[in-house]
């Protein structure tokens, strides 16, 4: 008999050598499963936080906005102007998701669940003249009483 098939057998027949192999077997699956990374999710924007694209504090929440790249970093703007520039520099495909601030709640909302509304009239901290708004009713009257336009992201990157 093959000398490598007579070790085969008794190692497996050895109720040690069995556990021993299960065990490492399921270590491998522990380690290979437990690698994925978490899920990404956007951080708060606070009156500390500062521009990504201008270095300007973020003094004014209400038209800050921030994307998350595909490799993790979030990168926060004081206006969705600046975010959107930054963004066409960096290329939609390399940005995992957009957010921005609702202008009346203060809250950060994934950017394809507000209405974005933008006028020259609208004066923002760069000037962009887009605020954002996940109440639709609140975002037809503020395009309304400025003459504004509502948008969406994909409207804003063109």
């Amino acid at each position: 008999m093959n000398p490598f098939l007579q070790l085969g057998e008794n190692f497996f027949r050895h109720p040690g050598m069995r556990l021993a192999l299960i065990g490492s077997l399921l270590c491998v699956f522990v380690l290979a499963t437990g690698c994925e990374k978490a899920p990404v999710k956007p951080v708060d924007i606070t009156t500390n936080d500062l521009c990504f694209r201008c270095r300007a504090p973020i003094s004014e929440i209400a038209f800050a906005a921030e994307f998350i790249t595909k490799d993790g970093f979030v990168r926060k703007f004081d206006d969705v102007a600046c975010m959107l520039e930054h963004a066409r520099k960096v290329g939609k495909k390399n940005i995992l998701s957009f957010y921005a601030i609702d202008a009346q709640t203060r809250k950060l909302y994934p950017a394809e669940e507000v209405q974005f509304v933008r006028s020259d009239k609208i004066h923002t901290p760069h000037n962009g003249g887009i605020v954002a708004y996940k109440d639709p009713a609140k975002a037809d009257d503020i395009a309304a009483r400025f003459k504004a336009e509502k948008v969406t992201l994909d409207d804003l990157m063109k």
